[in-house]
């Protein structure tokens, strides 16, 4: 039985409606503040392309701060058509880093700003489509992503963490043992701590992970300098903000938008199933709500002067790890980003965070989404058909990771596509299970003979169904047994002439099962038949296995016509 109303999982100390003490709430925002910063480099990187200037790489990135900070505070609206309502914070839109690199060096930082207004656009019209898309994003291919977005980490989080990528002078020893410092005084907080030491655990060892840093060396007198040099007060400087497009980067930026969308479903899909212990699928009208925000959030991103946005996967994991994923921690965000922007002093704080703790970061992100994109992907039956989907497209995509330059091997023209692993895993799972979906027949037929058909026989019909179309496995048990309860019944009673025909149907919302006999029509009474009823009446017997077999179903219903007999058993999926 499916319920309404959302029940907030016992693992959550905030649900997405629940308040919080100021306690807890300011070192919820300050961890949701210091991960979200780590993605600020692909703005610096992109001004870096074209050989600007420090002072031009600090106005993209406080404009951004503004943006994101903008973007945050609309994900969290549930009004009207804007926002998904859930804590769901905004990022610099990795996604969008290839095709914004092509701009900048093609036609300068207004052409690269023309683009990604044309990209917020294109993400505007197809969350007004989305609902005739959900063929698209079945439940296994949603939780293949989430999963892709973990793996995805990896490239980042694990050479920081052990110093592959580390600054001359400093050893890999000494990245190793901020590190691991760094990730055993989050461990143990969150695992060993009390409750208000599990809220405070990544921001406590955040705190270790500098103080260590500046002990070994990593976090150097040049760092702590720009700190002390940075003004508390400035306005971002906005004399690089200009807008022009040009027909030949659509493609590269539609691509981009298309994959954001990909990750904005899948993490809008994660944090519903996070805030709901009974969640079943995936509600696309919040997440067409969520993708409108994230496309108003790109357009204001290139009306302002810096690069797309996409909601963050990180912030998601984070928000898992503490417990803590209360939309009001969203107006804290989005309130104190756009504060940001205007100190800079407080920003070169963050941007200063040695790489172990940034590693550290990332692997505790993907601690916590890697298995919920795992539960997502087996909370349906599998059948051949979408055990290949799931698996070639999880192979492709690790491709990517293991072999970089693997999309080089693709005609010129598809290597846009298929850059990053979760592009190529998506696309490539969305494609299959198109192709899959040939020869599937929504409905299946069973005849049965009474007295000769066995249980397992119904139990068989019914799993094999249930793979083919991959339901529910506890809906297709219920179904079973409402069915062989019927045929056993129907049998020991003589209510049945001849076969049972048994019609089973499937979409993705309904399971409906349509059983046809000549003979007597059993009745489903709503209350069970008293001890009396049963002695004196025969008939009372039908009435309270009737009774029974009500309570497997969500509806259901039963008639006559021309003398055959119909009973529907409908099940809410």
């Amino acid at each position: 039985m499916s319920e309404d109303k959302p029940k907030k999982p016992a693992n959550l100390a905030y649900g997405v409606e629940d308040s919080m003490p100021l306690r807890s709430f300011i070192p919820l925002v300050l961890q949701q503040i210091i991960m979200l910063s780590v993605d600020l480099i692909f703005p610096v990187l992109i001004v870096s392309a074209i050989g600007g200037t420090t002072e031009l790489a600090q106005s993209v990135v406080s404009l951004m701060m503004v943006a994101m900070g903008i973007g945050t505070l609309m994900q969290a609206c549930h009004k009207g058509p804007l926002g998904s309502g859930y804590f769901c914070a905004q990022e610099t839109g990795a996604p969008y880093f290839p095709a914004s690199v092509m701009a900048v060096k093609a036609g300068g930082f207004p052409l690269m700003f023309g683009m990604t207004i044309v990209a917020g656009l294109s993400q505007i019209l197809m969350s007004r489509v989305l609902h005739k898309m959900r063929v698209l994003f079945p439940v296994e291919i949603t939780g293949l992503i989430v999963t892709m977005m973990a793996v995805s980490f990896i490239n980042y989080s694990i050479p920081s963490f052990v110093g592959l990528d580390r600054n001359e002078g400093v050893s890999v020893a000494a990245t190793v043992w901020i590190s691991c410092l760094t990730l055993a005084v989050i461990i143990v907080m969150h695992v060993w701590g009390t409750a208000r030491m599990r809220e405070y655990s990544i921001l406590g060892g955040i705190l270790v992970g500098y103080v260590i840093s500046y002990y070994t060396g990593v976090l150097t007198e040049a760092h702590l300098t720009k700190f002390v040099e940075a003004p508390f007060f400035a306005f971002p400087d906005m004399d690089h903000v200009g807008w022009s497009f040009d027909s030949s980067l659509l493609a590269p930026f539609l691509v981009a938008a298309f994959c954001s969308s990909i990750k904005t479903i899948a993490n809008i899909s994660t944090c519903q199933k996070v805030n709901d212990a009974n969640w079943q699928r995936m509600d696309i009208h919040t997440v067409s709500k969520g993708l409108f925000s994230e496309g108003c959030s790109s357009v204001i991103s290139g009306l302002l002067g810096t690069m797309g946005q996409t909601t963050s996967s990180g912030s998601v994991g984070l928000s898992v790890a503490t417990g803590a994923t209360s939309r009001r921690i969203s107006y804290g965000v989005g309130t104190m980003f756009i504060l940001l922007a205007f100190l800079p002093k407080i920003a070169a704080l963050f941007a200063i965070m040695p790489k172990p703790v940034m590693g550290v970061i990332l692997l505790i992100e993907i601690s916590f989404v890697l298995p919920t994109g795992m539960q997502i992907c087996s909370s349906r039956m599998l059948d051949a058909r979408k055990i290949f989907v799931i698996g070639l497209s999880f192979a492709f995509g690790m491709a990517i990771e293991i072999i970089p330059d693997f999309y080089m091997t693709l005609p010129e023209w598809l290597q846009p596509l298929f850059k990053t692993s979760m592009a190529m895993a998506s696309i490539m799972a969305i494609f299959l299970s198109l192709i899959f979906r040939i020869g599937i027949d929504k409905h299946r037929i069973l005849e049965l003979e009474q007295g000769t058909t066995s249980s397992s026989t119904v139990f068989d019909f019914m799993e094999t169904s249930g793979e083919i179309w991959g339901a529910r496995s506890e809906i297709i048990k219920r179904a079973a047994f409402a069915i062989n309860e019927f045929v056993e019944s129907a049998t020991e009673l003589g209510l049945a002439n001849g076969k049972i025909k048994v019609d089973v149907s499937f979409e993705e919302f309904n399971l409906d099962v349509d059983i046809y006999y000549d003979g007597i029509l059993m009745d489903f009474p709503v209350v069970r038949p008293t001890e009396a009823e049963l002695m004196e009446d025969e008939s009372a017997f039908i009435r309270l296995s009737g009774f029974l077999m009500r309570k497997y179903a969500d509806k259901m219903k039963s008639e006559m016509s021309n003398g055959r007999c119909h009973v529907q058993f409908h099940f809410d999926h």
